[in-house]
């Protein structure tokens, strides 16, 4: 915990992009590969869910740093950040543990997860007399999932590039999916992120998705449009639509479905995932999802001189984003809800088919 306590100091402390770049190289290089997963996921924006609430956190430390809790509300308002506060007021340990980030996780903090509040705060005090101030702040940011030091993917994907020798979009696309809450950081998965690139590594992705391409202005001058884009009349223009942008994969017989923000959310749209049945093995759809609700096979008969079909289709179609958000807000998708905001995917692009990368095409 230590030298990860200590990469956060030196990120922290800088807004240059080439000094957090050889802050994370220099750590990178150092730390066990267990770790070095971890401080991946971390850096890269991955953010578990809250391990202790900040009310027995907040108890704990009172408790520890024997004050009254005006006390410690009142050192809480002057600095603003509860981890930091409670370092600062809980009272300094003379001997630090060494142990490395992955146990600290993995045999510590995730344990804390789903334990009665009491208990929690029973094993809470034992852990922080182990933890030096910085060590300590940073622990509890990592238990309340409130872990951010100024670090964008990017600059993550960059490092371990750099470090390994490697072309930072084959790092970009292995890094895809790394930060989902289903994904657990291991010795084996960071090894996978920095090594030598393989011709079989395509065909080893499993659900993996592609990185994320979004939409940036053409960084040229309008007098070189015709030249770079073609003449305006040659133009197709496509609708956005809005909805969820996503990726749906299928591989080996299975579907999964992506969000932007690399987050697996398959068990969110059953209906999509009914289309494993019909997509050939080596399928990545980019596109996007959207409430769109068919017409009946049938329309509706009309009344003698009322045509009953054409207003009625006006429901049909691509339906407003408020739609999704209501099902997506909702834990439990019943019949109801389902019937109620049907999903389809709206293709951009096929990104892979029987197992190709197409993204070149």
């Amino acid at each position: 915990m230590k030298a990860f306590a200590t990469l956060y100091s030196r990120l922290d402390a800088t807004t240059s992009n080439n000094a957090k770049l050889a802050a994370m190289r220099d750590y990178f290089r150092a730390t066990d590969p267990a770790d070095a997963a971890w401080a991946v996921y971390f850096l890269a924006g991955g953010r578990p869910r809250q391990l202790v609430p900040a009310k027995v956190l907040r108890a704990t430390a009172i408790t520890v740093a024997q004050l009254p809790e005006w006390l410690f509300e009142e050192s809480y308002q002057a600095v603003g950040d509860l981890a930091e506060t409670i370092s600062l007021l809980v009272p300094e340990v003379s001997h630090s543990s060494d142990e490395g980030l992955a146990v600290w996780l993995q045999d510590r903090l995730l344990p804390l997860r789903g334990l009665p509040p009491e208990e929690q705060a029973a094993r809470l005090p034992a852990l922080w007399a182990q933890l030096d101030r910085l060590s300590l702040m940073v622990s509890i940011k990592l238990i309340t999932g409130a872990f951010r030091v100024g670090v964008s993917k990017l600059l993550v994907t960059r490092a371990l590039a750099a470090l390994a020798d490697l072309d930072p979009k084959r790092v970009a696309q292995r890094l895809v999916g790394y930060t989902d809450l289903s994904h657990r950081p291991s010795a084996e998965g960071y090894l996978a992120l920095i090594a030598d690139e393989s011709e079989h590594e395509h065909a080893q992705r499993g659900g993996q998705p592609y990185p994320f391409f979004l939409a940036h202005p053409l960084q040229a001058p309008v007098d070189e449009f015709d030249t770079l884009l073609g003449a305006p009349e040659h133009w197709l223009v496509e609708w956005k639509w809005d909805g969820i942008r996503a990726q749906l994969v299928k591989r080996d017989g299975q579907i999964w479905i992506w969000s932007r923000g690399e987050e697996l959310v398959s068990e969110r749209f059953p209906e999509l995932c009914e289309l494993a049945s019909c997509l050939a093995d080596g399928t990545v759809i980019d596109g996007e999802i959207l409430v769109w609700k068919h017409p009946p096979e049938q329309p509706p008969a009309a009344l003698p001189g009322i045509d009953a079909a054409a207003p009625a289709l006006e429901s049909f179609g691509v339906q407003p984003f408020a739609l999704l958000q209501q099902r997506i807000g909702r834990k439990n998708l019943t019949a109801k809800v389902l019937e109620e905001a049907p999903v389809s995917v709206l293709a951009y692009d096929l990104l892979e088919w029987q197992g190709e990368d197409w993204r070149q095409r």
